[in-house]
């Protein structure tokens, strides 16, 4: 479930995103303001990963967090049997949704719909109306300028079509392991392999920054995801950057990896990526995407860039600070998807994914959610911890969640703490939008 600290930090940017779009204030009653929001919802659940529809707050007040909405509209909005009703006139297959009340620090109300991908075929629009419905549209969140548009260009057609396509064939793959069979076994990326890659991650890090600085300065993830063989003109540089575009995720509404549009590419030849510092909201990451299939991706704890919610803080004597479980396990969740996704665009028979927590001596592991306390206080004295797992494309498309579990438990047990996977399981899938 989406917060109000996530919207805010989306808010303070200034501009909507392809996975986020605001609405100003309006009731459920008025006809034309539930078909732009149904336009909304449809685009956004053709979106891979789904998105959000901020009801609200004016496209144009978006740092103010402004105007709100009123009693009687909070109250319409947040009744998912009402606004299910009211979308579903628009909508073929209806849109899946969570309706979010939340108050910001402004001291507004809003609701935030919570959009899911489809499930098995696109949203259609089935109803005319004047405010900006066509019967028979598909509408869709295009890249470039965030909108709600009809389906502009065949390219456009292609990316929702790939993903239906997609959906079809994890459906099919997690099938076949229900069955007991299996595309292939899992080829284990050998000595050569690994220093290849290796040398080539120490290059694409290599050019110095500030922001790369600051983040190693500080505690953070440090993670590649690679194909299994080491080719080093797997991927043109040209196509570089719109194969981390097209597969980023955004389970939690802001994308891993982010792709900063106001800030200019890197480009080095044989790779790209961006150093984005935190600008107004707690949010610093570096990524590298590599002409082998390699992806690289730095990104600075939440806690370390200012948090101050009472949830994170430590409490065992002598801790220098904390790593926050929640963090850890939504995150490498988020990287397992990804992995998932690049396996497929990349067609490798199996990836590894690799995590360092750095900069962590002397902290503790806390959960950073007080209604799921730890037993008892875990600290590290080690400076970095690393775990590695590689698996056949088949394992990642049946259920990447379970790999991103299996990585965080893997580090957790470093700690010291004891968990079973079902209760990291179903802590992420409570928690993030499914």
């Amino acid at each position: 479930m989406v917060t109000s600290v996530e919207i805010e930090e989306i808010l303070a940017l200034g501009h909507e995103l392809r996975s986020f779009e605001a609405k100003g204030p309006g009731d459920l009653s008025d006809k034309a303001y539930c078909a732009k929001v149904a336009r909304a919802a449809m685009a956004m659940g053709n979106l891979r990963d789904g998105g959000l529809v901020c009801l609200g707050i004016d496209d144009t007040q978006l740092t103010a967090m402004r105007p709100g909405l009123s009693p009687h509209q909070l109250a319409d909005w947040s009744d998912y049997d009402n606004v299910h009703d009211a979308l579903g006139r628009y909508s073929d297959p209806p849109v899946a949704f969570r309706p979010t009340p939340l108050r910001l620090s402004s001291g507004v109300d809003i609701v935030v719909l919570e959009v899911s991908e489809f499930d098995q075929v696109p949203h259609v629009c089935k109803k005319d109306h004047p405010a900006g419905l066509q019967n028979g549209a598909t509408y869709i969140r295009p890249h470039g300028k965030p909108q709600s548009l009809a389906v502009p260009t065949s390219a456009d057609m292609r990316e929702l079509l790939d993903l239906a396509i997609t959906k079809g064939v994890r459906e099919f793959v997690r099938r076949l392991g229900d069955a007991g069979l299996s595309l292939g076994a899992v080829r284990s990326v050998d000595e050569a392999n690994r220093e290849a890659f290796a040398a080539e991650a120490e290059v694409a890090w290599g050019a110095p920054s500030e922001v790369q600085e600051f983040i190693v300065s500080r505690g953070h993830f440090d993670v590649s995801v690679r194909p299994s063989t080491f080719d080093e003109a797997r991927v043109s540089s040209a196509a570089l950057e719109s194969l981390i575009v097209n597969n980023a995720v955004r389970l939690r509404g802001w994308p891993m990896p982010f792709v900063d549009h106001q800030i200019p590419i890197l480009r080095h030849g044989d790779w790209v990526g961006q150093d984005i510092a935190a600008r107004g909201v707690p949010h610093c990451e570096a990524w590298r995407a590599c002409a082998s299939g390699q992806f690289l991706h730095r990104r600075v704890f939440r806690v370390d860039l200012g948090a101050t919610d009472g949830q994170l803080q430590p409490d065992a004597q002598g801790a220098t600070g904390v790593v926050v479980v929640w963090e850890v396990l939504f995150y490498l969740v988020e990287v397992a998807e990804f992995a998932a996704r690049m396996a497929t665009a990349l067609e490798c028979d199996s990836s590894t994914i690799t995590v360092d927590l750095a900069g962590i001596g002397g902290r503790q592991l806390i959960s950073g959610d007080w209604n799921r306390e730890l037993d008892r206080d875990y600290l590290i004295h080690a400076d970095r911890l690393a775990a590695a797992d590689t698996r056949s494309t088949t394992d990642l498309l049946a259920d990447p969640r379970k790999v991103g579990v299996a990585l965080a438990q893997s580090l957790f047990t470093k700690f010291g703490l004891n968990v079973p996977d079902q209760v990291l399981v179903d802590w992420q899938e409570k928690t993030l939008r499914t």
